[in-house]
């Protein structure tokens, strides 16, 4: 296959799946001999990524929906770059791609990354589902199956980039006793993540040794909410809030199991992650989740919003090291069997080649 330019559009000043999905895109592309860009505002955490990626950029506002003035830049740049496809993210940059494509007469493909947003999308010569709950929804909405691909997220393999000793030292350097079971909680710290349902159900497990770590922001959202709320259920000791975190393998290295009790969540990259560091996974049965996640092989679900049954599943777990064991050999196996990077770029390049005849 010829290399293919790619222009990626995305509108974001945050850090969340979306963003570090569609960096991994482009990093990939760009490794596979590709010509990927970047279009959309560079005043936020996804362009201080790409440029120090080194990757092509645009800045490019696209205020609100009704931004004209950036649809006819971002087509004319696609134009000027003889752009073979213009890949938009999210519901914004689906829009404008969509747009902007069929002003420049440019292929373009969106990516919904989420079971609750189903707008703008008519556009886009195909629709790439981030997760079979994703590509229902997507059907419920309106738009035809034939159009829509389901191409689930792939990661690079960390845990083999990981030293051996990172458990040992990483553990040590949190002050973790050598056989204290251990959870970690990596997500954005709001209501769709179920932050406070997974205290609730700790709550109800004080008389059993644990310590949770969180790794996400707890001075924004409902971060302040949620330390008070762990104040107030006397978890204050057991509960690490560690704020963001540029090395969340090592976290997982040093953890016994992944707890997430999502309201909503398509398909979170901290799930195959964890599956890549053969963590078993105790999560709520929402959205994408049950695809990852095998019940009673690989880990345990739960229905969200439900503390009682959250602690029925974790008391026992936490208590069976030989039980984390073997779901956590489940878990590496689910991931080398259909979460790989590799697969995720193939099944990608398949429909831009579909969309863009190439």
């Amino acid at each position: 296959m010829r290399a293919m330019k790619v222009l990626t559009v995305l509108h974001s000043h945050n850090s969340g799946g979306a963003e570090h999905h569609a960096l991994q895109l482009m990093k990939g592309l760009r490794a596979r001999g590709h010509e990927p860009m970047f279009a959309g505002p560079m005043d936020g955490w996804l362009g201080d990524q790409v440029r120090a990626a080194g990757l092509a950029w645009h800045h490019i506002p696209l205020h609100g929906l009704i931004d004209f003035p950036s649809v006819l830049r971002l087509a004319l740049l696609a134009r000027r770059t003889g752009a073979d496809l213009i890949h938009g993210h999210l519901t914004r940059g689906a829009w404008y791609a969509g747009l902007a494509g069929k002003l420049a007469r440019v292929a373009n493909v969106a990516t919904a990354h989420s079971d609750n947003a189903g707008r703008h999308f008519g556009r886009a010569d195909r629709i790439i589902a981030v997760s079979g709950a994703v590509a229902r929804f997507l059907e419920r909405q309106g738009y035809r199956p034939e159009r829509i691909r389901m191409v689930h997220h792939g990661i690079a393999d960390i845990a083999a980039r990981l030293p051996q000793d990172a458990r040992v030292r990483t553990r040590a350097a949190l002050g973790l006793a050598g056989d204290e079971p251990c959870m970690l909680m990596a997500a954005r710290i709001v209501s769709a993540k179920g932050h406070d349902t997974a205290l609730q159900a700790l709550a109800r497990l004080k008389n059993q040794p644990w310590t949770l770590l969180l790794a996400g922001n707890h001075q924004r959202d409902l971060g302040p909410q949620i330390q008070a709320l762990a104040a107030q259920l006397g978890l204050a000791e057991r509960v690490r809030f560690l704020g963001l975190r540029d090395d969340v393998p090592a976290l997982m290295a040093a953890s016994d199991l992944l707890l997430a009790p999502s309201r909503r969540e398509a398909l979170s990259l901290t799930l195959l992650e964890a599956s890549a560091c053969r963590l078993p996974i105790v999560a709520s049965t929402t959205g994408g989740i049950g695809e990852v996640v095998e019940e009673g092989a690989s880990g345990l679900l739960v229905p969200p919003d439900d503390p009682a049954a959250l602690a029925a599943a974790l008391g026992p777990l936490l208590a069976d090291p030989a039980r984390r064991q073997a779901y956590g050999a489940r878990a590496r196996a689910r991931y080398e069997t259909g979460f790989t990077e590799d697969a995720m770029f193939e099944r990608t390049l398949a429909v831009y080649r579909e969309v863009a005849g190439s």
